[in-house]
Formats: C-alpha cells, structure tokens, sequence
C-alpha cells in the first residue's frame, strides 16, 4: 500500500473513531440534519455564533454512519472553530475541486492561513474518495448541512437530492 494510501485510511480511522467536536446540543441557535440513504449516514450541525453574527462561536456534530461520513464531519468541525462562512464557502469549494475526477491538485490553496494549512492537508486526504464515487456523497453529507447552516436551516437535506 502506498504512503498517501495510508495516511488516507489512519485519518479516516482516527476521526471515525474519536470524533473531534462530537455533541449534541440542544440549544443551538441552528441546528441542520443531512441525510444520505444510500449509506444510510446521518450528520446533525449545532452551531452558533459570535457576537457578531459571523463567525461560528461554537460548531458541534452528531450522527451516526460510515467512517467517511463521520470521519469528513469531524474534519470539518474541526476545520471550521472560529471560522466565517467566507471561510467555508472556500474550503467547500477546494474539497469540491479536489473531488472532481479531473482535479490532481497540489498546491496549497491561496487563501490558506499558516495556521489552517494542516486542517486543509486532512480536508485533502479526504478528498482520496473520488476512487470511489459512491463514497463522495459520505464524505460531503456534512458539508452540504454546512451549506444549509449557512442558509438558516431548513428541511433535512437528502444527498440524493444534492
């Protein structure tokens, strides 16, 4: 098996197994469900935010489904502690790239921080599902929540919709 290979799978185990940001909260002041019945994955989004109003005070998941899923959850709530949704609306964007069959990119992303580029490089490992087409929805059913977080919450999104 080849390097980038394992690091791949010891991402995917470490954040399935021990989810960074991982509870429930009732009191959020959004809370956004996304489902993908094809693998049957559920991610639920707490967020709130700052005073003002923008960036994201306090990002928790839960849910339950596969290692992606989780594990592209729990890379994405870490990614995104203090964040805006400018923030999100480009990492989204990088991971949407980084998924496309055509993309082999490389590079660091422009609008990449010193500080965030390790959480990018994971968002990159991730982005390994393109291999296999029928995970991609797994690894964005969190991600499409975001969006909708974003958009003041609304109905649960479905994948099969997206």
């Amino acid at each position: 098996m080849n390097s980038m290979m394992d690091l791949y799978q010891q991402i995917i185990l470490d954040h399935s197994r021990n989810p960074r940001f991982f509870d429930q909260r009732d009191t959020a002041q959004v809370t956004q469900a996304c489902f993908n019945p094809l693998c049957g994955d559920k991610v639920t989004l707490y967020c709130d935010y700052a005073d003002d109003g923008v960036t994201f005070h306090s990002l928790t998941f839960s849910g339950q489904g596969c290692a992606i899923s989780m594990a592209s959850a729990s890379l994405m709530v870490s990614a995104l502690q203090q964040k805006n949704a400018g923030y999100f609306h480009q990492v989204f964007a990088h991971l949407k790239n980084l998924l496309s069959s055509e993309s082999e990119e490389t590079a660091e992303p422009d609008f990449v921080h010193a500080d965030d580029a390790a959480h990018i490089a994971r968002i990159r490992v991730i982005a390994g599902v393109k291999n296999y087409p029928m995970r991609v929805k797994c690894a964005t059913c969190a991600w499409h929540a975001m969006a909708a977080v974003l958009e003041g919450g609304r109905s649960p999104v479905k994948t099969e919709s997206l």
